[in-house]
């Protein structure tokens, strides 16, 4: 996200952030110290505070190389997006605490230098998720237009989940959501018949105990 623009305005990235923070690694105090160009482009090197620290670095799987993180100095109200460039042992266990050489879009170095020029102190959030596992994946849906993108109201606004309707191959006549299950569940009733679009057999809700009881539950309702 924002190739386009220095850094990514984000009018509710404080409370989109405040959701995201128990699920992601905090770090405080994030602060520029050299950058250097590589095959790469500019990679900046950073100091900064793990909070809650006593993270054994040797051992962790925190900032490996490629993963997603976001930078801000205003509390989330603008984020930049960066990525690890560069993890080592040595850097990481330094006296004077960890280091990390991280590498953000072409669009962001101006934004990110501003920034640390005036004094900024940086706040940053990494994803628990390890994003170069999906990066082609995200590349791919940022080259189709919002107007063309299925669901393009919850992936890109974080709109709440609407109630989708089934997809039509299901719905297409009374059985087409049917499916033989009963070598998998033995205690499904009738012929072991799951239907999708109805509700969950009590009698697999209970564990699968007892065979024809909730034989009414099935998916018959």
């Amino acid at each position: 996200g924002g190739a386009g623009a220095p850094a990514v305005p984000a009018p509710d990235a404080s409370a989109a952030a405040a959701e995201f923070i128990p699920a992601a690694n905090v770090y405080d105090g994030v602060e520029l110290l050299s950058l250097k160009c590589g095959a790469r482009g500019v990679v900046y090197r950073v100091t900064f505070s793990a909070r809650g620290g006593g993270v054994d670095w040797a051992c962790s799987k925190r900032l490996l190389f490629g993963s997603l993180l976001a930078l801000s100095s205003d509390g989330f109200a603008t984020i930049l997006w960066a990525t690890v460039a560069h993890r080592s042992l040595d850097l990481l266990r330094a006296a004077d605490g960890p280091r990390l050489d991280v590498a953000l879009s072409e669009a962001q170095h101006r934004s990110f230098q501003l920034a640390q020029s005036r004094g900024a102190r940086f706040q940053m959030l990494e994803s628990p998720v390890f994003f170069d596992a999906t990066r082609h994946t995200l590349t791919a849906l940022q080259r189709i237009s919002a107007e063309r993108l299925p669901f393009s109201q919850t992936l890109l606004a974080c709109a709440p989940v609407p109630v989708v309707e089934p997809p039509k191959y299901l719905s297409a006549s009374a059985d087409a959501d049917a499916w033989e299950m009963g070598g998998v569940f033995p205690s499904l009733p009738g012929r072991g018949t799951l239907h999708l679009l109805q509700p969950w057999p009590r009698s697999l809700s209970q564990g699968g105990q007892g065979g024809g009881q909730g034989g009414g539950q099935g998916g018959g309702q």
